[in-house]
């Protein structure tokens, strides 16, 4: 049942903008993104592949392998993967071979928005809504994913993450710079994903693997799908600053040490993702 994994969640946000003192700060005196666990500062473009799927398509771990290989060429901190178990219903659905339900009311929110008609398909940083292309086959990830990484960055983030294992109780704050004016509105969503879950697959051969490792699973989205307003139309300079908190009690089921927020800056016009960041939870 989709709202297993959203009953226990008691989620708590409190936003507030204001102009950061400092500027964003670079550690390694480089140009790299560091990524300390409770810390990212990052000083680079990152990008975000969605990758729409489900636990009983025979070739959606194809599109998860092409995630792993981006992972492994740029690292995490640069290709941020978000597996969201949503679409047609006969691959997302629980049957008694397939019991765990990875479906959430906020990723099937995402699949209905985006028009998710057919698994595996993605989006990188949501590029090409406007013209209603958006949703991509697993196959041309890579190359998309290399062309947007060769841009500058026009968001920065830095992310501080907490969590109480007491209360299961996780924090993020992130600090949001602009690096260049944006015509649009700009707003800011936040989501939690979990990885290493074990649970059965259905394979490209048609059989079932039932110690299947799942990565990147869409698990809630405290804001909402699309969060808030950051900077309204024509108000983000290239010295546009902002800083929000959130937090969120975690599920029971869930293993917060193999947990990360997520947090992406769009343009809430044509939806394209100016900057994603990824921090661990624990």
């Amino acid at each position: 049942m989709r709202n297993l994994f959203l009953a226990a969640l008691a989620l708590a946000a409190v936003a507030s903008c204001d102009y950061i003192d400092e500027p964003f700060r670079n550690p390694n005196g480089g140009g790299s993104t560091e990524a300390n666990g409770d810390t990212v500062l990052q000083t680079e473009r990152a990008v975000l592949v969605e990758d729409f799927t489900g636990h009983q398509c025979k070739n959606c771990p194809k599109a998860s392998k092409v995630l792993k290989q981006l992972d492994s060429l740029y690292g995490s901190a640069k290709v941020i993967g978000l597996a969201i178990h949503a679409g047609p219903a006969n691959f997302t659905a629980v049957s008694a071979d397939y019991p765990t339900d990875f479906t959430t009311d906020d990723g099937d929110d995402l699949a209905s928005f985006f028009t998710v008609w057919g698994l595996p398909l993605g989006m990188v940083n949501r590029l090409d809504y406007s013209t209603n292309a958006h949703l991509k086959t697993y196959s041309s990830w890579t190359a998309l994913a290399a062309t947007e990484l060769s841009l500058a960055p026009e968001v920065l983030f830095n992310a501080y993450s907490g969590f109480d294992s007491t209360s299961r109780v996780g924090t993020l704050r992130v600090e949001l710079r602009a690096q260049a004016p944006q015509t649009n509105a700009v707003g800011l969503a936040v989501y939690l994903k979990e990885s290493g879950i074990v649970s059965p697959q259905l394979m490209p051969d048609q059989t079932r693997d039932a110690n299947y490792v799942h990565f990147n699973v869409f698990r809630s989205a405290p804001w909402g799908p699309f969060g808030q307003e950051v900077w309204a139309a024509g108000t983000t300079t290239a010295q546009s600053t902002a800083s929000y908190d959130v937090s969120a009690t975690l599920d029971a089921g869930w293993n917060a040490q193999q947990m990360h927020w997520v947090a992406i800056a769009y343009d809430r016009s044509t939806y394209r993702v100016l900057q994603a960041v990824q921090i661990d939870v624990k």
